[in-house]
C-alpha cells in the first residue's frame, strides 16, 4: 500500500499533468472474502535511482485511451488507465522501474476506468455521482462477457484511490469531485487477462442513459500504439497503428505480433 509522500503529492500531479496536457490536442482514439477492516495506509519508501528515459510518451497513452464525448448538453470523460501509465509516469520522475511497479502493483489485478459525466448548464456543470455512474456502466470483452464495477475495492487499490479523489477535488473543484474511479476485473472466468494493452483484443464500455441517449459504447482496440514499438507497412514503409490488421494504403496484411516497449529497464 502507499500512503506517504509519494501518494499524497506525486501521484495526483502525475495524473493531472498528463490528463491536462492531453486535453490540448484533439482526441485520436480509434474511431469507429468478507471485507477486511481498513487499516491506516502504510508508507512505501521509494529510492530515487537514475533510470533511462522511457521510450514512450504518457500524453500519447492518455490520448489513445481516453474518450471525451460532448453532446446533448452533456460532457462525458471515459478513460481506461493501463497500469503502465502509472509506472512510466513514476519512471519519468526518476524512480526505478522496480519501485514504480511496486507502487502500483495493487492495480495490476484490475481494469481501472476514470469516468466523469456532467450536465452542461449556463457557466457551470452538474456532475453525476459515483453511485449513479456505477449502475449505468458495463465493461464487455471481445467474447461478449460482461463485467460490473467492483463494489468493494480491495484495500491496496483503495488506499491509492482514497488519496487521489480528495486531491482531485481540491485541485479541480467540482470537476475533480465528479471524476469517479471504477475498478473492473482484469481476467475472465477462465483466468485469462482480456485487456492486455500489448496484445490484440478489444474492450467496450457500455453506458446507459448517460449521454442523453439510451446507450453509448466506447471501444478500445488493442494493442496500444503508444505502448508498442513502431509498426510499418512492409510495402510502402508507412507507419501504421499497432492494432491495424491491414495496411489501409496497400491492402497487405500486417504482422499480428507487435513488440511491446519494455518499461522495466
Amino acid at each position: 500500500m502507499i500512503g506517504g509522500m509519494i501518494s499524497r503529492k506525486l501521484i495526483p500531479l502525475l495524473l493531472l499533468a498528463s490528463f491536462a496536457a492531453a486535453q490540448q490536442v484533439p482526441n485520436t482514439a480509434p474511431k469507429t472474502e468478507p471485507k477486511a477492516e481498513k487499516s491506516e495506509p502504510k508508507t512505501i519508501l521509494l529510492d530515487l535511482q537514475p533510470t533511462k528515459e522511457p521510450e514512450f510518451d504518457t500524453q500519447a497513452v492518455v490520448k489513445e485511451t481516453e474518450f471525451v464525448d460532448s453532446r446533448n448538453h452533456k460532457m462525458g470523460i471515459f478513460w481506461w488507465v493501463p497500469t503502465e501509465f502509472w509506472e512510466i509516469s513514476l519512471q519519468k520522475q526518476g524512480f526505478s522501474a522496480e519501485n514504480a511497479k511496486k507502487a502500483f502493483a495493487p492495480f495490476k489485478k484490475y481494469n481501472l476506468f476514470i469516468v466523469a459525466v456532467g450536465d452542461m448548464g449556463v457557466g457551470n456543470f452538474s456532475w453525476m455521482n459515483d453511485a449513479d455512474i456505477r449502475k449505468r456502466v458495463l465493461l464487455r470483452d471481445q467474447k461478449g462477457n460482461t463485467y460490473t464495477p467492483i463494489d468493494e475495492v480491495p484495500e491496496g487499490a483503495a488506499s491509492i484511490v482514497d488519496v487521489m479523489k480528495p486531491m482531485l477535488k481540491n485541485m479541480m473543484g467540482r470537476m475533480g469531485e465528479g471524476m469517479q474511479f471504477l475498478l473492473f476485473p482484469s481476467v475472465d472466468s477462465t483466468g485469462k487477462v482480456f485487456a492486455d494493452p500489448h496484445k490484440s483484443s478489444e474492450i467496450y464500455l457500455d453506458v446507459s442513459d448517460v449521454m442523453g441517449t439510451a446507450s453509448s459504447t466506447y471501444t478500445w482496440r488493442l494493442p496500444l500504439s503508444s505502448l508498442s514499438q513502431a509498426k510499418y507497412c512492409p510495402v510502402g514503409k508507412e507507419r501504421v497503428e499497432a492494432n491495424w490488421k491491414f495496411c489501409p494504403w496497400h491492402g497487405v496484411k500486417l504482422t499480428e505480433d507487435t513488440t511491446a516497449i519494455n518499461v522495466s529497464k
